[in-house]
């Protein structure tokens, strides 16, 4: 079981990046994150490998209020000034206020 702040230190380079997507979400009592790393056709829409598609509808079944930021296209705050601190408040703000759902994308 992680905390928030763990979560968020294991993600930190990834959401730096801009260029994963993280689906984070609640596992019984603690966080989990996974890194997805999706294409974007045309019509701005995620296209997930089938071993991926897979995954994020595990994720959905463990947490339906998972949500699926990235670095760049989400509000997680300036990625060069970014900290483990800023990124967690980010997390728990955007998963509070049930911004860029998972559940959305799939």
């Amino acid at each position: 079981m992680a905390s928030l702040r763990a979560i968020a230190q294991q993600v930190i380079e990834e959401a730096r990046d801009g260029i994963a997507w993280i689906a984070l979400y609640k596992k019984g009592r603690g966080w989990e994150a996974a890194c997805f790393w999706p294409d974007i056709n045309k019509n701005n829409e995620l296209i997930f490998d089938p071993d991926n598609a897979k995954e994020v509808k595990s994720i959905l079944t463990i947490d339906p209020k998972a949500i699926f930021v990235n670095g760049y296209y989400t509000n997680l705050g300036p990625l060069e000034e970014m900290t483990r601190e800023s990124l967690t408040a980010a997390f728990r703000w955007q998963y509070e206020e049930h911004f860029n759902q998972l559940a959305d994308v799939v």
